[in-house]
């Protein structure tokens, strides 16, 4: 049950994060393709709560683009690499997880 949750939580924690800025600030200030990546986020969720363990690639997708993004250089104070690297290694670690729960079922 612990583990199911987990597999949401970057996704709740994206989404508290996005509400709070755009409470802060306006929500029109947030780029649409923040929605985009949330709503891969809670696929991935969904897909490994069914111990479908490649639901993993849609976090790690995330988490390579914000790689991507923390290597272009916009001025920005707070780098994504960081957060990029963690987002993979947690996905790989859940799909890991799912994969052996979808094989122990067979």
């Amino acid at each position: 049950m612990i583990k199911k949750i987990l597999y949401f939580l970057p996704f709740v924690l994206g989404c508290a994060l996005y509400v709070f800025l755009g409470i802060v600030s306006s929500f029109g200030s947030i780029n649409p393709f923040v929605w985009i990546a949330l709503v891969m986020l809670l696929v991935a969720g969904l897909l490994m709560k069914d111990n479908k363990w490649w639901g993993c690639f849609f976090g790690i997708t995330i988490g390579i683009l914000l790689i991507y993004m923390g290597n272009q250089e916009t001025g920005q104070i707070i780098k994504e690499i960081p957060f990029g690297i963690i987002m993979c290694v947690y996905y790989i670690i859940c799909g890991k997880l799912s994969y052996k729960k979808s094989s122990r079922k067979e």
